[in-house]
C-alpha cells in the first residue's frame, strides 16, 4: 500500500481534505470523503497528478514535505478596481502513519482531551454538538447539523475529523492516544504535535 501524505490545510483554506500519493516521481492527488458503507474514510482519485521535479519542495523532516507553488493572490481595492500578483504558495503535506494504541474506538470516543494550540484552548469531545445551544436552535430550524467532531479511520491512521454541517471539513491525524492523553499530530505551524491531557 502506498503512503498517504495529508494536506494541512491553513484558517484560509477552503474545500474537503486532500491527500497525495508519490509513485516514483509522480504525485497522484485524492480527496477523502467519508464511507457510509462501513463508517470509515475512503480516498478517491482525483484525476490530477504533478511531477516531483516540477515542483520546488523541501523536507521540513522525515514525515513532512513542503511545496513552492506559483500562484496568483488578487487584492480588491474597491468594487471595480483590484491588483493581481504572482505568488509563492507553501503547502504542506504531513506523512500518515499508524495510530499506535491499545484502546478500542468506542473506548477512545469516550474520552475528551484538552487541546491547547498556539494559546488556544478546546475540549475534543466525540459525537456531541459543538455549537452553543442559541446556535443549535437556529440549526435545528434550518435543517443544519452543526459542527461536531467524530473519531474516524483511514487505513491504519485514527482521526480527530472536524465536521461542517455533516460536511468534513478538516482532519487532525492521532499518532497515540491511551485513557490518560492523546497525541495530535500535523498542525499548520509549530508545534506541529500536541500532546493533550484527558480532562474531566
Amino acid at each position: 500500500m502506498k503512503e498517504n501524505w495529508l494536506f494541512i490545510k491553513t484558517p484560509d483554506h477552503y474545500g474537503i481534505p486532500e491527500i497525495i500519493q508519490f509513485d516514483n516521481n509522480e504525485i497522484n492527488y485524492f480527496i477523502v470523503e467519508k464511507d457510509k458503507e462501513n463508517s470509515s474514510l475512503k480516498i478517491k482519485v482525483e484525476n490530477r497528478s504533478k511531477n516531483l521535479t516540477e515542483i520546488e519542495h523541501q523536507f521540513i523532516n522525515q514525515n513532512r514535505i513542503r511545496f513552492f507553488e506559483k500562484g496568483k493572490t488578487s487584492y480588491f481595492l474597491s468594487d471595480d478596481e483590484s491588483i493581481t500578483e504572482d505568488s509563492i504558495f507553501e503547502n504542506d503535506y504531513q506523512k500518515l502513519n499508524p495510530t499506535e494504541t491499545k484502546l478500542t474506538e468506542i473506548e477512545i470516543q469516550s474520552l475528551k482531551f484538552e487541546l491547547n494550540w498556539n494559546g488556544e484552548k478546546n475540549i475534543i469531545r466525540f459525537n456531541e454538538d459543538l455549537d452553543p445551544p442559541y446556535m443549535q436552535e437556529i440549526n435545528k430550524r434550518m435543517n443544519r447539523d452543526g459542527r461536531k467532531i467524530l473519531l474516524e479511520r483511514l487505513n491504519e491512521t485514527l482521526f480527530v475529523s472536524l465536521y461542517e454541517n455533516a460536511i468534513l471539513d478538516k482532519l487532525i491525524p492521532i499518532k497515540y492516544v491511551h485513557n490518560q492523553r492523546i497525541i495530535l499530530y500535523g498542525f499548520p505551524k509549530e508545534p506541529y504535535e500536541i500532546d493533550c491531557q484527558i480532562t474531566e
